[in-house]
């Protein structure tokens, strides 16, 4: 972790002689993009790190957390959707959980060809156990920034991420 530590330099800089290279690049632009790539690795390894002692990916337990709160189930789109992952990804991850015993398939409408993927007793008891433990782990986190500067950030992640939302799509359109 020490060794983690140092060689981490924390906002990482663009190349100042890149951007002379490069005219059209705009440094803070990049060093926005670099620094939000970094933080995403950095969050996501310990919390991959954190749920595999237990058996779990990152995704699986997003996805007993978006189950625990819709005790009627959920439609695996819905789920895809909401993890940010496609349908043969969403398949994988539920087939994992569903061998573990965590969720179950529930078929449903007329045909029975539809299934909604509900939450088991043994799922919920073991997002209950980790919950807290989780929780704690964002907390701590989080500790470096006060109250307003985590406003601050969640406001101005939101706008970047409808932006890039929008981006997306347009360019979807244009397809």
């Amino acid at each position: 972790m020490a060794m983690a530590r140092r060689n981490l330099h924390a906002p990482v800089r663009a190349s100042s002689a890149l951007q002379r290279e490069f005219p059209q690049m705009d440094r803070r632009a990049t060093e926005v993009l670099i620094n939000l790539i970094r933080t995403d690795s950095l969050v996501t390894t310990a919390l991959t790190r954190r749920f595999r002692m237990h058996g779990l990916s990152l995704s699986g337990f997003n996805a007993l957390v978006i189950l625990r709160q819709a005790p009627d189930g959920v439609n695996p789109h819905e789920i895809a959707d909401r993890l940010l992952v496609t349908r043969a990804a969403v398949t994988a991850i539920l087939d994992a959980l569903e061998a573990k015993g965590l969720v179950r398939r529930d078929r449903s409408g007329a045909d029975g060809r539809m299934s909604l993927i509900a939450i088991t007793a043994a799922g919920k008891k073991l997002l209950d156990g980790l919950l807290p433990q989780h929780f704690a782990a964002e907390r701590a986190m989080a500790s470096v920034l006060g109250a307003n500067e985590k406003e601050l950030l969640i406001s101005l992640l939101g706008r970047l991420q409808l932006h890039l939302a929008a981006q997306a799509e347009a360019v979807t359109i244009a397809e």
